[in-house]
Formats: C-alpha cells, sequence, structure tokens
C-alpha cells in the first residue's frame, strides 16, 4: 500500500540522487580538467604517454608554418630539423616528454579546447579530441643560420626579439633525433657529450666578460660611475693581497675614462668598481636580471647564481664576480635575457616559445602573449648600449659587421677548471638604434669570444636584419 505523497517523496528522492551525482561528477571533472591541468605537464602522466601512438596529434610548426613535427597515420610521431630538437622536444612511452611537445601537451591533444561534454565523452566513451597545430615562435631563416654557423661545434645559440620576448632561434649541440629515442634513449643518455640536455636553458657556465654588462648597469644605477669617469690602472690593482691585472687587455695600463674600460674589458678597472659598488648593490642587479631564480620561460631553465650556496662573499669574491669569473655560472638564455634587457630600454620582456594555435578551420589564437617588467632607468639602458655599441665600433669583436648597420655587444672569454681552456662568449644586438634581434653565443672551450664567438652571433643578427 502507497500512502499519499510517498511516490512523490520517492521521486525528489531519486532526483536528489542523481543531482548530488551529477554535481559530483561535472565537480570531479572541473578539479582534474580545470583546477589540475598542471597533471597536463606531467612528463611521466600515463594520459599524456597514451598520446604517444596518437594519428590525431597536433603538429608543431615554425612561425611560418612548416612543420617541425606531426604524426604519422600509425601513430608514431617524425621530427624533421635536428637543429630544433631540443624546443621542440620528444615524447615517448619510455623516456616522457620534453620541450614544446609537453609545454603544449593540452593543446595538442585538443584537450585545451575541449567543451564539457567533449571532456564527459573523453572521460566515459575514452574519445579523443583532435590535437590543435602548435605554432612556434622560431624564424626558419634565423634559427637555419644559427645552427649552421655553430655548425658541429659544442655549445649553444639562443636569439630572442627583445621588443616581445619571442625566441627567434635556439640552437644546441651536439642535438639528437627526437623520433629515434626508442632506438638510441639509453645510448643518448649514457653519452658523455649529454647530446639531451638543452645547453640554451640548462647549460650553466662562467659568462665571463660578458657578466660586466651586469656590473656596469648596477654602478650607472647607483651613480657609482659614469661614463666619462677617469679610472686608472698602473699595471695591477690589488685587493685584499690578491692581486688583479690591467694586462688583459692591450688598452688595460694607463688612465682613461670609463668607456674605454668597458670597451676594452679591463678586468682590475671592473674588480674595483666591484668592491665599490658592494655585495647588496650587485647582487640586487642581478636579481633584477634574472640571477638566482629560474628565468620564467616556457620549457624549464636551470638557476643562473652568483655564488655558489654558504660561499662566504668575501672581498675578493667580489671582485672577481664583478669582472665574469668568481663562482658566477649563467644560462644562454639568461645571458640573452640582459642583452634584451638593455636593448629593450631596459624592460625585460619574458621570453617564450609559443607563438599560435591553428584548429582544424585554420583559425589562430595567440597562445603566449608579450610580458614586460622595468628592470633600468631608460637612461641608463641609453647608456649600456652606447657602451656596447662602443665594443664594436672599437674593433673588440670579429664577423659581426653589418654594412649600414651598427651593432652592439660584448665578447666573453670565462676561464673553466681545466687550465688553458676558455669558453667563448659573445652577446649582442642589432641594429643597436632599434634592435630586432639580441643574441647570445657559447662555445665550449672555444677560446676567445671575440674571435669565436662573435663570428656566429654576427651571422645570426644578419639574417635577423636581412628579413
Amino acid at each position: 500500500m502507497i500512502f499519499p505523497g510517498a511516490f512523490e517523496n520517492r521521486t525528489r528522492l531519486v532526483g536528489g540522487v542523481g543531482l548530488c551525482g551529477l554535481a559530483v561528477l561535472f565537480a570531479a571533472l572541473g578539479y582534474w580538467q580545470v583546477f589540475r591541468t598542471d597533471l597536463a605537464s606531467e612528463d611521466h602522466n600515463p594520459r599524456l604517454l597514451s598520446r604517444f601512438a596518437d594519428p590525431g596529434r597536433g603538429r608543431i610548426l615554425d612561425r611560418e608554418g612548416n612543420v617541425l613535427a606531426e604524426s604519422l597515420p600509425d601513430g608514431a610521431r617524425h621530427y624533421r630539423d635536428a637543429s630544433v630538437a631540443h624546443a621542440v622536444g620528444y615524447i615517448d612511452p619510455r623516456y616522457g616528454s620534453q620541450g614544446a611537445e609537453l609545454a603544449f601537451n593540452a593543446q595538442l591533444t585538443g584537450q585545451a579546447s575541449q567543451s564539457w561534454l567533449g571532456a564527459v565523452r573523453a572521460e566515459f566513451l575514452r574519445t579523443r579530441a583532435k590535437g590543435q597545430d602548435v605554432k612556434l615562435t622560431i624564424d626558419p631563416a634565423i634559427q637555419a643560420a644559427a645552427a649552421k654557423a655553430l655548425g658541429a661545434r659544442k655549445g649553444a645559440v639562443i636569439a630572442l626579439d627583445p621588443r616581445t620576448g619571442e625566441v627567434l632561434a635556439m640552437v644546441s649541440v651536439p642535438t639528437y633525433d627526437p623520433g629515434g629515442l626508442a632506438a638510441n634513449g639509453e645510448a643518448l643518455l649514457k653519452d658523455p657529450d649529454s647530446p639531451l640536455l638543452n645547453r640554451a636553458t640548462q647549460g650553466l657556465y662562467p659568462p665571463g666578460s660578458t657578466f660586466k654588462t651586469v656590473t656596469a648597469s648596477a654602478a650607472l644605477t647607483s651613480g657609482v660611475i659614469t661614463p666619462e669617469t677617469i679610472v686608472t690602472c698602473p699595471r695591477e690593482i690589488v685587493i685584499d693581497g690578491f692581486p688583479i691585472q690591467c694586462t688583459n687587455t692591450a688598452q688595460g695600463v694607463g688612465t682613461y675614462p670609463f668607456k674605454n674600460a668597458f670597451a676594452f674589458s679591463v678586468n682590475a678597472i671592473f674588480a674595483q668598481l666591484g668592491v665599490q659598488l658592494g655585495w647588496a648593490r650587485l647582487s640586487d642587479m642581478a636579481k633584477k636580471f634574472g640571477f638566482e631564480s629560474s628565468l620564467p620561460f616556457t620549457l624549464d631553465t636551470a638557476k643562473s647564481s652568483l655564488t655558489r650556496p654558504g660561499t662566504e662573499r668575501t672581498k675578493v669574491l667580489l671582485a672577481s664576480t664583478a669582472f665574469g669569473q668568481g663562482e658566477l655560472l649563467a644560462t644562454p638564455l639568461q645571458m640573452a635575457a640582459i642583452t634584451a634587457t638593455i636593448a629593450n630600454e631596459g624592460v625585460f620582456m619574458r621570453p617564450h616559445l609559443g607563438l599560435a594555435t591553428v584548429d582544424g578551420n585554420h583559425r589562430s589564437r595567440s597562445l603566449e602573449g608579450p610580458s614586460g617588467t622595468v628592470v633600468l632607468n631608460p637612461d641608463v639602458a641609453k647608456t649600456m648600449r652606447e657602451l656596447m655599441t662602443a665594443v664594436i665600433d672599437n674593433n673588440q669583436a670579429s664577423g659581426v659587421a653589418i654594412p649600414g648597420v651598427r651593432v652592439a655587444g660584448k665578447t666573453g672569454t670565462a676561464e673553466t677548471a681545466v687550465p688553458g681552456v676558455s669558453h667563448a662568449w659573445f652577446i649582442g644586438f642589432a641594429p643597436a638604434a632599434n634592435p630586432v634581434i639580441a643574441v647570445a653565443v657559447i662555445v665550449e672551450g672555444g677560446g676567445r669570444g671575440g674571435e669565436v664567438a662573435a663570428p656566429i652571433a654576427g651571422a645570426v643578427m644578419r639574417a635577423a636584419v636581412a628579413r
């Protein structure tokens, strides 16, 4: 016997339970699909790795639409250009995922553009969304110039558009075939030359004299010095019993304005300047440029640092740090970011690799937009641009000249733990008055930066100016 109102009560109860179930379902979907999107970037996420054999995975393109990575009909991933391997990355069921394949997995799998209905279908029916194509900021002409100029020499080249932070080229040597991990993964991991390491973003090197851009920026900002301040070095400057020679350059001994000390890279003058600044002011400027933290970027980056953890910050260490040695370690991306900030009137534009997504209807949407932070006063940045232009005008770097275009730059020859072996550095931008490209180059064990790294940067800048 059913009492009056019992049916209605049961209906309301069943309906309420159903609504609660739906609420839990959608709450769970919202949590995993919206709030926990970080899991899509975990390189060992089983859902991500299941996409390895997905023929519907989107392509990775350069900024002009040339294909860099695509899925074949059997789902295998095919990569076309080893020079961009570290930017594009890989996806492999055994070795996980890296590079743009990892950073933009949600777009490449179609998860980023999936509707609620699509999410429900994917969750319960295991249907797969059509992936979007991802355009990177890589410029094919500039990338090709960088790869050709560096050649087989171990090192890295990274080029930025200082106005936007877009990565125009990223080369790390030795490189590898991302599509060959299944066959060669173990050999690549054991290779002493570390071909899987992205030297542009994760290689840490003493920056040598390229760091003098940071020291000079700190000194100009604090008013410790001006370009016209007269400095003198008799032959060496002694700091707490530690002698630092002026003879690292033929123009180092004597009396001259500070702008000459920068142009000719006189170590002893910068050591003295570092002591005048003190640790606090030098550290503050370095941190503003990005040292002591992982530089914000599309891909994982190593942290550039002033000293090793726990090191006593002595006056002698301060002096050697100020001219680019000591315990300094920096990534090429870090030095490119410093260069781009000076070129961009003191505004640091967050470097990024993602340009746009393209769907099946050829509709394009911006992927990573420009984001800027003021690091230097515009007047200080302008002075730094003039100092860096004087380096090239005084013939301190070979192979960087561009007919009819003034170039700015700074060389670096960084000592290593191996006696007699130095890394060759060059940082620069062009045109000096209205920069469209900022470049950092390192050649491991290359020797003098002005002779080895500078011509590589010159080839890259010429390719950019010609665009």
